[in-house]
């Protein structure tokens, strides 16, 4: 018997998020996995994620289409699609579509907190007229997402 929290589910049917020009779709949310993980597909043209660090849990990045560049404590890594990096607690990190084509990720984070919540709330900020950096830095730190400038 399937448990009310299981889907089978087509593509690009979860909650979209729009972050700057990342479409982030939830997969799996974190209270389908009861907190275990959490999974989301995230698609874009040329674009930089911010180089980051999560303290409370791993992500873990498979790239399904493009070419992704990452940036993971410093080093700099180009892979192809079926590439996967998996970026343990503490090590800044980001990743970058340099183009000029599409890419598309799945990111997957362990354990599953409230990234939902957070890419809910950032999107709505990244659409204000005037971007209120203080609320968005103090969103990101409260969701595990604390930014780092690159080379540090």
């Amino acid at each position: 018997m399937i448990g009310t929290q299981q889907t089978v589910q087509p593509p690009q049917q979860g909650e979209m998020f729009q972050l700057g020009k990342f479409a982030i779709y939830s997969l799996v949310s974190p209270a389908q996995s009861k907190r275990a993980f959490e999974m989301y597909e995230v698609s874009s043209g040329p674009a930089t994620s911010d180089y980051h660090i999560h303290r409370r849990m791993e992500e873990t990045i498979y790239v399904v289409e493009g070419e992704i560049e990452f940036t993971v404590a410093g080093e700099k890594f180009m892979r192809p699609a079926g590439s996967v990096a998996f970026i343990e607690r503490g090590l800044h990190h980001g990743f970058s579509n340099l183009g000029p084509g599409n890419a598309k990720v799945v990111l997957v984070f362990t354990p599953g907190g409230h990234e939902d919540e957070y890419f809910r709330k950032a999107s709505a900020l990244l659409k204000a007229p005037v971007l209120d950096k203080r609320a968005l830095r103090e969103l990101q730190l409260r969701y595990d997402q604390e930014l780092i400038p690159p080379g540090t």
